[in-house]
């Protein structure tokens, strides 16, 4: 026989191997075994029917079983050894005393239970021995070691719950007067939380280790709120000032800082508090305002409540008043037209005293808002002001005027004569 046919063979044969191997598993699927070893027994309804009928578990919940599995290898190959369950129901409990439970196990989802069987267990039933359950509520104490950061300190801790209610033998709890938890801050800076073991303490202060004391909530929430200190400076912000005349406006406070406590990445975006933002409307030539500091949020003051003071001067400022004759209307229905009060409309302007003292009324624009106006009759509008020519002159203060709306075109009046009196026009209160 020829090399090359023997290798064919041979070729041939592995493939037939193959493809019994694969009808073998996937076809016939086998039941092959798998050992797991070391699984914790759990009790279902302990803390709860068990507990409601004045009963606890005083042995036994610290079982561990071995066990042989027995199925197709591919079901097995989805098992994590890891995610296999022991479970006892502790519903059947009624009394004291020795009890001899079973269990069952319980296998992670996704995987067919028909198709898996325990071929073997250490142990078929779980024994356990069960008392009457008294329970006692202490309070938890934190102790707190190590010191944080240079520049950093610790505030007293915060717990999440500050007791925790006991369950055991009378017995085992006559003697605890409290829990304890630990938190470690060494070289902390920023607060400090952590879910922390508690432990159990006698009278004395002596550490209790007694496994048949069973506790609540084992782990508790502690924060330790580590802080640091950040001076900062006091502001009041001017809005709508116009131009250099902002320059012109001295703000003195006292004091000019404060000091604040928080969390550092709190402190690190704050420079300053501003006290008050002053418009316009709300400056005098000299005036002394008194502020309460507040920080912002999430900060405190070292020197809990302050109170600022302002003293502010207008240097080279100026108002005056003038009276505004060229008026314009927006909005004003078609086929309506407005009559101009005589005299115009007066108005206060403020800002630098060399353009306080240059500027006229032909640099004033006020135009009124009709968008009110239905018809015809008497009605009330606000009007807008503004300035040109002036950089650093503002209109002080909000108007309106009063007019008469009709459907007749105004008639143009005629020219004063030569030599005529003027007619004293009254002004139009500020609003």
């Amino acid at each position: 026989m020829s090399k090359k046919r023997k290798a064919v063979r041979i070729a041939l044969s592995i493939l037939a191997a193959i493809a019994i191997w694969l009808y073998v598993d996937l076809v016939r699927q086998p039941s092959v075994p798998m050992k797991v070893k070391d699984i914790p027994v759990e009790f279902a309804g302990e803390s709860t029917t068990l507990a409601d009928k004045g009963l606890m578990l005083l042995s036994g919940y610290d079982t561990t079983i071995d066990l042989t599995l027995k199925g197709p290898r591919r079901q097995l190959w989805q098992i994590d050894k890891d995610d296999i369950r022991i479970v006892v129901d502790t519903s059947t409990i009624t009394e004291v005393g020795a009890q001899s439970l079973t269990y069952q196990v319980v296998y992670p989802d996704g995987v067919s239970k028909n198709s898996i069987s325990v071929d073997w267990a250490s142990a078929y039933r779980v024994t356990v021995t069960v008392g009457e359950l008294y329970s006692t509520e202490v309070p938890i104490q934190c102790e707190v070691v190590g010191t944080p950061k240079k520049g950093f300190y610790a505030e007293e801790p915060i717990l999440d719950i500050d007791k925790v209610l006991l369950h055991g033998q009378r017995d085992d709890l006559v003697n605890i007067s409290y829990a304890k938890l630990t938190v470690d801050i060494s070289g902390a800076t920023r607060s400090v939380v952590q879910t922390v073991d508690v432990q159990l303490y006698d009278y004395d202060g002596n550490l209790v280790e007694n496994s048949n004391i069973r506790t609540s909530a084992s782990l508790i929430q502690a924060k330790v709120p580590v802080l640091t200190t950040k001076e900062v400076q006091l502001a009041v912000e001017f809005s709508g000032i116009p131009g250099a005349a902002l320059h012109s406006i001295i703000c003195d406070i006292t004091p000019k800082t404060v000091r604040i406590n928080g969390e550092a990445d709190i402190l690190a975006g704050i420079d300053q508090i501003v006290l008050a933002t002053l418009y316009v409307e709300d400056l005098e030539l000299t005036q002394q305002n008194s502020y309460v500091v507040t920080p912002p949020d999430g900060t405190w003051l070292v020197n809990g409540n302050e109170v600022a003071t302002a003293d502010i001067t207008l240097d080279g400022i100026s108002e005056t008043t003038l009276t505004v004759t060229d008026l314009s209307f927006t909005d004003l229905p078609a086929g309506l037209y407005a009559v101009v009060p005589e005299g115009g409309l007066t108005v206060r302007l403020w800002g630098l005293s060399e353009e306080i003292e240059a500027i006229t009324a032909e640099n004033l624009r006020a135009t009124a808002d009709m968008s009110t106006v239905t018809g015809q009759g008497s009605f009330t509008v606000p009007v807008t002001v503004t300035v040109s020519g002036f950089s650093d002159v503002t209109v002080r203060g909000t108007y309106e005027l009063t007019l008469t709306i009709t459907d007749t075109p105004p008639q143009t009046e005629p020219a004063v004569p030569a030599g005529g009196e003027d007619q004293t026009v009254p002004e139009v209160p500020e609003t």
